[in-house]
């Protein structure tokens, strides 16, 4: 197996692309510590994985990214079980309940810090919690929405800006 002995978090592993990267790293035999904000499905999410246990080795924390204490006490608890961290995955990301509907002059203050919060100042937690545990030679990815690459429209606007600074940081961070 090509990632046996190895560990991995991911954010957003309770649906979508954080789902489907979770599984795939267990395929391929590595441990996989997922992190999501909603309960309902962390728990579909652990069935799924507890029906292939003991075969594969899995820990489903729910963490909201905007806590930096929720983020590094979960990367911690990956060190303290696991006594190591290869990878990890930050694929959590929201979209706001008014995405694509309201203007910048109707966005809501609430609304442009949640966004924010949870894709731009979200990664940066889950990335420095897991700079300071993550082996030599480990690799991290920062996922963005199609968002950083397009996204014009002014009804667009906190999302395309947090998308936009996360497709960034990864540079940031490699020249350190």
């Amino acid at each position: 197996m090509l990632l046996q002995g190895k560990v991995y978090a991911v954010t957003g592993g309770a649906s979508g692309i954080g789902f489907a990267t979770a599984k795939l790293i267990s395929e391929r035999g590595g441990t996989v510590c997922i992190a999501d904000v909603n309960a309902d499905c962390l728990g579909n999410v652990e069935s799924y994985f507890s029906a292939k246990s003991p075969s594969v080795e899995f820990m489903i924390t729910q963490v909201d990214v905007s806590n930096k204490q929720q983020v590094e006490n979960w990367i911690a608890d990956i060190k303290t079980k696991y006594h190591r961290l290869d990878g990890a995955a930050n694929i959590a990301g929201v979209i706001g309940k008014d995405h694509g509907i309201k203007t910048v002059a109707e966005l809501e203050d609430d609304e442009w810090n949640k966004i924010i919060s949870v894709n731009l100042t979200g990664t940066m937690y889950c990335l420095r919690a897991e700079l300071n545990h993550i082996v030599d030679g480990g690799s991290i990815v920062n996922m963005a929405s199609i968002h950083a690459t397009t996204g014009e429209s002014p009804l667009l606007m906190a999302g395309t800006l947090s998308e936009r600074t996360r497709r960034g940081k990864p540079w940031c961070v490699c020249s350190e």
